[in-house]
């Protein structure tokens, strides 16, 4: 099994991946960075709205590997913009 390093990169906050965690493929990698996103986004959504948050995951020979990201966004509708107003 290798091992992977999974590098946040937010525009107010960057982390780098001391520790990493082995997987047996690469949808597991794939797996593990989304679900990082999702978890880091849903613990502050008001913190990274606007925001577009990226991992970038590092092998064992630190190349970055792949990339996943997550741009979090909420609009009003018209209608409901005057009526909440």
């Amino acid at each position: 099994m290798a091992r992977y390093f999974f590098d946040f990169l937010g525009s107010s906050l960057t982390t780098h991946d001391d520790e990493g965690a082995d997987c047996p493929d690469k949808d597991a990698v794939s797996r593990k960075a989304l679900e990082a996103l999702c978890e880091i986004a849903a613990d502050h959504p008001q913190r990274y709205l606007g925001q577009h948050l990226r991992i970038a995951v590092r092998n064992q020979a630190d190349q970055v590997v792949m990339t996943a990201s997550l741009q979090l966004s909420a609009s009003w509708l018209a209608a409901e913009q005057t009526a909440a107003a």
